[in-house]
């Protein structure tokens, strides 16, 4: 009968050392699955934070190919920069950021930033959807995303 004792005893503390186990490993699973998380929104907030500051220099880019005159488009040197454009427009592209389209959209507060409102345009032709109230009218600097959330907004100009 002792042993018979000892036996259920050291069946209920084997069970105990089982529950017990599966407990912990649960909670292993459950802590990895979190760390798993925070690390990929970490990721993720890093990735914005260090590209951020490179669409400035897309900026500067769109700025000068927006004013360079039509007899230097032709140049070897207007074709390299060109390339370079191309090839920082590709590495965006793998980053997973897209330039948003917003001229002729609705005005969206999150998408857009307003930091001008025009009249719209008045002439002898029919009106343009695009000269609509609340429309951007123009665009001033690109708005970005990365992997379709808001990078940075589009800086705009909108008919009032």
């Amino acid at each position: 009968m002792a042993e018979e004792n000892d036996i259920e005893s050291i069946k209920k503390q084997a069970e105990e050392y089982l529950n017990g186990w599966k407990r912990a490993k649960a909670d292993y699973l459950n802590l990895k699955k979190e760390i798993e998380s925070q690390n990929k929104e970490i990721k993720e907030w890093l990735s914005k934070i260090m590209l951020l500051p490179l669409l400035g220099i897309m900026d500067s880019f769109d700025k000068a190919f927006n004013t360079v005159s039509e007899d230097l488009k032709n140049t070897p040197w207007f074709i390299g920069i060109e390339g370079i454009k191309k090839q920082f427009e590709e590495y965006l592209k793998t980053q997973g950021v897209e330039a948003m389209k917003t001229k002729g959209e609705k005005f969206n507060p999150a998408k857009h930033e307003a930091v001008e409102s025009v009249d719209p345009p008045t002439g002898g032709g029919p009106p343009a959807p695009v000269g609509e109230s609340g429309m951007v009218a123009e665009e001033l600097f690109k708005g970005y995303l990365i992997n379709s959330e808001i990078l940075r907004p589009a800086k705009v100009k909108v008919y009032k």
